[in-house]
């Protein structure tokens, strides 16, 4: 199998993962590597996610579907996406399939991890839910 076009390194701020993508997402490749991390980081009860799009260079729309489809998985799981370093080519992409709405973008990686505390004590406070 071909080497992805894409990669990702991980980190963790708390209980948020912070992933960090770069260079290609695209049908087959990038969007497959991505969809899989995903997946593995919810078998390790990690659903509080931070995507940096800073380095990714080109994105295709199942690179796109693949972030949306990603982003349900997580909400049904109790979890968020947050995107971080959206690029002018992939906001205009998101924007033209009406994703943007979806999401809420940093340009701050503190900020974007901050933000997840206020829902988690939100959360907590509406306790839980059935």
């Amino acid at each position: 199998m071909a080497e992805s076009k894409l990669t990702i390194e991980e980190r963790h701020a708390g209980d948020v993962t912070v992933l960090v993508l770069t260079g290609q997402m695209l049908l087959d490749d990038g969007d497959l590597a991505f969809g899989k991390r995903i997946s593995d980081l919810i078998d390790r009860g990690c659903a509080t996610i931070v995507l940096d799009l800073g380095g990714v260079t080109y994105i295709d729309s199942s690179g796109v579907g693949m972030i949306v489809f990603q982003l349900k998985t997580l909400k049904q799981k109790g979890g968020d996406m947050k995107l971080l370093h959206l690029n002018p080519r992939a906001e205009s992409l998101f924007g033209m399939l009406k994703l943007l709405m979806m999401f809420d973008r940093f340009e701050d990686e503190a900020a974007a991890v901050r933000s997840f505390g206020w829902a988690a004590d939100r959360d907590r406070r509406a306790g839980p839910s059935g």
